[in-house]
């Protein structure tokens, strides 16, 4: 069985990467920003046509999450 402060953490994290309609941001916590925008630029200077369209994929699939959301 979890622990309250683990249910609460996976709560406070799930909180941090929805899309707030209030003002239209989308929020992620900066541990993800950080591995993100750190993983990309690499990709996209470096990697191979396969990782380039997997990671290509990769933003298009968030991005429909964040569009489907606003519906």
């Amino acid at each position: 069985m979890k622990k309250i402060k683990e249910v609460y953490k996976e709560v406070e994290e799930e909180k941090d990467n929805e899309v707030d309609d209030s003002d239209d941001n989308v929020t992620m916590t900066k541990a993800d920003f950080v591995k993100e925008h750190t993983e990309l630029p690499k990709i996209l200077r470096t990697g191979s046509k396969e990782e380039r369209e997997a990671e290509a994929s990769k933003q298009e699939k968030e991005l429909e999450e964040v569009i489907g959301e606003e519906d």
